[in-house]
């Protein structure tokens, strides 16, 4: 019998991101010291501060590899060619001080960005290429690698780089979804939605309330209580793929009781989940972590915001928690046409969809792969293969839809 995987429960955290930056800056204020300055450039960058990390750490000369790091990639959020250049300038330096061929891989995944930021494809294939040779496992250069040849309309090419990496031994969602991606564009649909794995490997199910609570809906009314008047509240964060929403980066705080209540409650709905498909043979299922942690945050939409097409590169398995859904979304009653980015004739807005993004495969292919609707409502769980492109629509209401968001990350 399959071994269960271990799952463990994020550690609660004492402050929020914006309170620990806070906190680091007025530290580093009074002691320049280089244990402080790297830790105030990694808290810049996950709270997007781009120019004060660019500010702090361009003059120095004594970067560390991290910082290197740190540096490009605010200089890549920036979005300016100008800044291109200097990521590409950093990555390199970075690449210079690396010590692994993990570090090398990473310092070439993000200069081969800068390159295709700068229009340089061919140069950008061949960095991504080369850092792939030192680390088979890097994800970015694997996801920027099978864009550029989705790009150029051959998924062959990208066929061969997820065979080639596959027998070096990485399993990971980048590498799933190129392989899904390359062969709905080559039109071997059944194959693509096999290797997509929405069908056999996903989960639907409708929470049992947690201990001490004998009403789900109760229950998901405090949540939300909770979740709302959480101190770690943002509006937006650079590079996810939520647009126009509020989100809680790390909603599991010890001030959230009701979170780590929900959160085991998932670790279970997940433990029976995976016990159901452990027979199954499948690429996916075989990679299947001895050991993960359960990674959650909260999303919180309303009107005008949504979620782009995207997959959770650090994920095995992902999934969402529906606290509170509108009426209206719930029940279908929503006015065909409203939402903020025009993408939602069909009425689905506030609903979850799963398919191809027509941007990687064309359109083409996109229509012949479907796209499957799931209209969520309170108490909802979905669990699906971290691999697995989904998005959301906008639903035009005044009401807020609050879900919590989750990946199983292996230890």
């Amino acid at each position: 019998m399959l071994q269960r995987t271990r799952i463990d429960l994020e550690v609660a955290k004492q402050l929020t991101l914006p309170q620990e930056l806070a906190l680091v800056r007025a530290a580093y204020a009074r002691h320049q010291g280089l244990v402080l300055r790297g830790r105030l450039a990694t808290l810049l960058l996950v709270c997007d501060a781009f120019d004060e990390l660019v500010t702090l750490l361009s003059p120095h000369d004594d970067l560390t590899f991290l910082e290197e790091m740190l540096l490009a990639q605010a200089c890549l959020a920036r979005e300016t060619a100008d800044d291109a250049k200097h990521a590409r300038i950093v990555a390199n330096r970075a690449l210079a001080s690396a010590t692994s061929d993990a570090q090398r891989a990473a310092a070439l995944a993000i200069c081969g960005k800068a390159e295709t930021r700068l229009g340089k494809d061919d140069a950008a294939r061949a960095t991504l290429t080369h850092a792939l040779r030192y680390d088979p496992h890097e994800k970015d250069a694997c996801k920027r690698l099978a864009a550029l040849d989705l790009a150029a309309n051959d998924p062959a090419a990208v066929l061969t780089m997820v065979d080639d990496l596959t027998a070096q031994g990485a399993a990971h969602a980048r590498l799933f979804a190129a392989r899904a991606l390359a062969l709905a564009q080559a039109g071997t649909i059944d194959a693509a939605r096999s290797a997509a794995g929405l069908d056999d490997l996903a989960d639907m199910t409708v929470l049992t309330p947690p201990p001490g609570w004998d009403d789900i809906h109760a229950f998901n009314a405090a949540l939300a209580e909770e979740l709302l008047a959480h101190p770690g509240l943002r509006y937006e964060r650079y590079g996810t793929a939520s647009a126009l929403t509020w989100r809680i980066d790390c909603p599991a705080k010890r001030e959230a009781p009701l979170v780590h209540l929900l959160l085991a409650q998932i670790a279970g709905a997940i433990d029976t989940h995976l016990q159901r498909i452990a027979v199954l043979d499948h690429p996916w299922a075989r990679a299947r972590p001895a050991s993960a942690m359960l990674r959650s945050w909260c999303v919180i939409t309303e009107s005008d915001g949504f979620e782009t097409w995207h997959v959770h590169q650090f994920g095995w398995l992902s999934g969402v928690y529906y606290v509170r859904v509108p009426d209206s979304i719930a029940q279908g009653g929503r006015r065909d046409g409203e939402g903020g980015d025009g993408t939602d004739g069909a009425g689905h807005g506030g609903c979850l969809a799963f398919g191809m993004p027509e941007d990687l495969v064309g359109d083409d292919a996109a229509a012949a792969f479907g796209t499957r609707i799931v209209r969520p409502h309170d108490g909802l769980m979905l669990a699906f293969p971290s691999h697995t492109y989904h998005r959301t629509f906008p639903h035009g209401l005044r009401e807020k839809r609050i879900c919590v968001a989750f990946d199983l990350r292996p230890m």
